[in-house]
């Protein structure tokens, strides 16, 4: 084991960290995200996931953005509404950093919208509207 044969020395044991560092950090891959990780239990991905939706302003993922409204974390609540504003140009009076009442009030808006706007319409032949969420 070169590593413990180094440690013996104070300058051997410097030389291993920067070894470890780099295999480190390639093990991490941009590893392609979509719908199915807005809902990961990795906080990070999930965030990765959020930040793909609304850059890439994908209509499919309002409810599951939606969903993310309500979670404990903050910074996932952040970078939710931000996709939703992004992807609808509204954010239904949602403040991530408000309390829990103000916060369910808000994701409540948001789940009387999307669910209007699923709905099949009478004034068009009753074809869903699920891509024109607002």
């Amino acid at each position: 084991m070169i590593c413990s044969d180094l440690r013996k020395s104070p300058v051997g044991c410097w030389l291993c960290w920067p070894i470890i560092i780099l295999v480190a950090g390639c093990a991490v891959t941009d590893r392609p995200v979509g719908l199915a990780e807005l809902e990961s239990y990795d906080i990070a991905l999930r965030i990765r996931a959020i930040k793909w939706a609304g850059e890439n302003k994908i209509t499919a993922a309002v409810p599951l953005l939606v969903d993310r409204l309500a979670e404990q974390d903050r910074s996932v609540r952040f970078f939710a509404i931000n996709a939703l504003q992004r992807i609808t140009g509204t954010n239904h009076g949602f403040d991530y950093k408000a309390g829990t009442d103000s916060r369910n009030r808000a994701i409540q808006r948001w789940r009387r919208v999307i669910s209007k706007s699923s709905r099949p319409s009478d004034s068009d032949g009753g074809e869903p509207q699920g891509s024109n969420v607002p």
